[in-house]
């Protein structure tokens, strides 16, 4: 015996819950179930089973369930395809690419529970009006991501964004936060697009944007363009910042220190410092063995003084003479951070007078 059944009615799943985690998952589904005499199946279990199909009444199955309703005294029952209770579950209602084509919905029912499913037909799912009202958010799932497909220009806080802007915020008492990370943490993002920007948290803290390509990332501090004196002053590119210093500082010993008056700059990954210091160094007695380099040191606390690999050694004067002694170098590759720059000195000699004037520049580009 043939069995049919008519649709009554049928919701179709609004769009708006691939965005929405606190819509259910689910489509509404009422039916009247008749023999093939048309005579309602009154008061009667019935198996069903229920497919969402892409683009065709046959074609590739999405989802698929399998369950068992009871009608009422008119043949009639209804149930949400994608509810608990479901058998033989095939896919998932959240995978579905809803934006994508159109979806049919196929029903096959078996009458006694036993005797085999019979294909009822497949009905094209269409939207209602609220999923129509929706549909303009065009959001959609992208793997874990999701993506907004509005050609158009979208504005938060304001219901007329500039046309020549793709997002326009409108706000006077709330700002845009980015994301905000250390200095690991950025350095270590994976093929960063170009002008991906980043909040870095710790010194040199600041936006940073990528000017290189993904493959290879060129960090730059905004605003940071050059470097930064210990009372924040900041100039362009190039800039030279100097200290002069008379009086007395900490006399050469046999522990290497920085013997001028340090200049304290803050620089970006990348960058490149030259350094020329000066002093005058001698002694009321003869005075030998001194190493003078040119030096860095970090502020943090506990910092080694870093010196290049040049320097001049075993210098000399004679008892109650005064020499000036200078040094210059170029540091590169340092870690981005700020520092102490000037000359380090080093000396076997107890002889040495350091009570004179000193001097240090830095360029950083």
């Amino acid at each position: 015996m043939k069995w049919i059944l008519l649709l009554s009615a049928m919701i179709a799943w609004l769009s708006a819950v691939v965005v929405n985690a606190q819509v259910p998952h689910e489509i509404n589904y009422q039916g009247a179930a008749r023999d093939a005499s048309g005579i309602p199946l009154k008061n009667k279990s019935v198996r069903l089973r229920l497919s969402i199909r892409q683009d065709a009444p046959d074609g590739n199955v999405h989802y698929s369930e399998t369950r068992t309703v009871t009608t009422n005294s008119l043949g009639l029952f209804s149930l949400a395809v994608g509810s608990p209770g479901a058998v033989d579950v095939i896919g998932s209602m959240t995978a579905v690419p809803w934006h994508d084509g159109t979806k049919f919905l196929k029903v096959e029912m078996d009458p006694d529970g036993s005797s085999g499913l019979v294909d009822l037909g497949s009905t094209q799912l269409v939207s209602v009006p609220f999923a129509l009202s929706s549909a303009d958010n065009q959001w959609q799932v992208n793997g874990s991501g999701i993506s907004n497909k509005n050609s158009s220009n979208v504005g938060i806080g304001t219901s007329n964004p500039d046309p020549s802007a793709l997002l326009d915020l409108k706000s006077d008492s709330r700002g845009l936060l980015l994301p905000r990370m250390s200095a690991s943490q950025r350095t270590a993002l994976s093929q960063p697009a170009t002008g991906l920007l980043v909040y870095q948290t710790e010194s040199p803290e600041g936006f940073y944007y990528n000017k290189g390509t993904p493959a290879a990332p060129d960090w730059l501090l905004l605003g940071g363009i050059g470097p930064q004196g210990p009372q924040g002053q900041q100039g362009p590119s190039g800039i030279v910042q100097s200290y002069y210093n008379a009086g007395t500082a900490p006399f050469p010993s046999s522990t290497l220190a920085l013997v001028t008056k340090p200049l304290e700059v803050t620089i970006q990954e990348g960058q490149t410092v030259f350094l020329t210091s000066s002093r005058a160094l001698g002694g009321y007695t003869a005075a030998n063995e001194l190493g003078i380099y040119p030096a860095c040191q970090s502020v943090v606390p506990g910092s080694p003084v870093q010196t290049l690999a040049l320097g001049m050694f075993g210098l000399q004067t004679p008892a109650n003479t005064r020499i000036i002694f200078s040094v210059h170098g170029v540091f590169k590759d340092l870690p981005a951070g700020t520092y102490n720059f000037g000359m380090a000195a080093v000396t076997s000699s107890p002889h040495w007078v350091n009570g004179e004037w000193g001097y240090t520049s830095v360029l950083v580009y």
